[in-house]
C-alpha cells in the first residue's frame, strides 16, 4: 500500500475509536447510573457490553454497505471525483473533531462530522458550485434534520406508555427494568454500529482500495476493532457527561418516565443544535487545516 493508504488506515482507526466512545457511551447511560443516588457509577461491564454489540453492528453493516456507499462517498457529494488527499483530509478533520469533542465532553455526531468535513472543505478548495446540491439537500441534509424529530416522537410515545404502565407497576418490577436496560443498551449500541460504520468505512474503502466495488472487509475490520477499543477506553467519559445532564434513577424509573422523557428531549435538542452549529463546521475547519498541512508536507 502507498503511504497515503497507510496514513488513511491510521486516521480511519482514530475516527472509529472516537465514534465508539461516543456511541457506546450514549447507549449505556442507564447501566452506568447508580440506582440509589442517580449519579455516575463507574462500571466496566457495561462498556464491554456496549462495545461488543456496537462492534457486531459494525460488522453486520457489511450486509447493507452497498446501499449506503451510494450516499456516503465523496463522489456523491461533488460534481467531480476528488483525489485521495481530499478524502484523507476529510477523514482527518472528522476524526480530529470527534476526539477533541470527546476529550472536552461535548456531544458529537459522527454523521455531521463526516458531512461537515466534506462539504466545508469542498467549498473552501473548489467553491460552492462543486457540490451536488440537489443530492445534498434531499439525500443528506433534510434526512439529518428530520431524523431527530422522528426520534422525539418515538421518545414521547414510549415515555407515555411507560408512564401509564408505571402507574400500575410495583417496586418489584425493578428487576425486569434492569434486564430491559441491558437489552435496550445492546439494541441501541448495535443500531449505532450499523448506522455509523458504513459511513466511515465508505470513506476508508474509497481511499484505500480505489472504488467502492472492491472488497470492504479491511475498513470494516478496522472500524469494528476501533469501535470496541474506543468504548472500553473513553466510553465512560461520554456516559458520565450525559448522566450529569439527564440523571436517571432506576428504582423509580417506571413512575417517572414522563419527566425523564422531557429531560432526554431537552438533551437531544442540545445535541442536535451542537451537531449542526458546532460539529459540522468544526469538522470542516479541521479538514481544511489537514488539507493545508498535507499540501505543505507532500506537495
Amino acid at each position: 500500500m502507498s503511504i497515503t493508504a497507510d496514513i488513511g488506515l491510521v486516521v480511519l482507526f482514530v475516527l472509529a475509536f472516537g465514534n465508539g466512545a461516543n456511541d457506546v457511551g450514549k447507549s449505556i447511560v442507564a447501566l452506568m447510573t447508580d440506582p440509589e443516588t442517580a449519579t455516575f457509577r463507574p462500571r466496566y461491564s457495561p462498556l464491554v457490553w456496549g462495545g461488543i454489540f456496537s462492534g457486531l453492528g459494525s460488522v453486520a453493516a457489511i450486509l447493507i454497505s452497498v446501499r449506503l456507499f451510494s450516499a456516503f462517498t465523496p463522489q456523491s457529494f461533488l460534481q467531480t471525483a476528488p483525489g485521495s488527499s481530499f478524502i484523507l483530509a476529510a477523514l482527518a478533520g472528522a476524526a480530529a473533531w470527534i476526539l477533541l469533542a470527546t476529550l472536552l465532553r461535548i456531544q458529537v455526531s459522527t454523521t455531521h462530522a463526516i458531512v461537515g468535513a466534506i462539504i466545508v472543505q469542498a467549498v473552501y478548495l473548489l467553491g460552492a458550485s462543486s457540490l451536488q446540491w440537489d443530492f445534498l439537500i434531499w439525500r443528506i441534509l433534510l434526512p439529518l434534520a428530520a431524523g431527530p424529530f422522528a426520534a422525539f416522537v418515538g421518545v414521547y410515545v414510549l415515555s407515555r406508555l411507560s408512564h401509564r404502565r408505571g402507574a400500575e407497576a410495583s417496586e418489584t418490577s425493578s428487576g425486569r427494568v434492569g434486564i430491559a436496560d441491558w437489552g435496550s443498551a445492546a439494541g441501541v449500541a448495535f443500531a449505532r454500529g450499523v448506522n455509523d460504520a458504513p459511513k466511515m468505512a465508505a470513506l476508508g474503502t474509497f481511499l484505500l482500495l480505489g472504488t467502492p466495488e472492491d472488497t470492504v472487509w479491511l475498513p470494516y475490520v478496522i472500524v469494528g476493532v476501533a469501535v470496541v477499543a474506543g468504548s472500553l477506553v473513553w466510553g465512560d467519559r461520554v456516559a458520565k457527561t450525559l448522566i450529569g445532564h439527564t440523571p436517571q434513577q432506576r428504582g423509580h424509573r417506571l413512575k417517572a418516565h414522563a419527566k425523564k422523557g422531557r429531560q432526554f428531549l431537552r438533551s437531544a435538542l442540545r445535541g442536535m443544535a451542537t451537531a449542526w452549529m458546532v460539529t459540522l463546521p468544526m469538522a470542516g475547519l479541521f479538514a481544511i487545516a489537514a488539507s493545508i498541512l498535507g499540501a505543505r508536507f507532500w506537495g
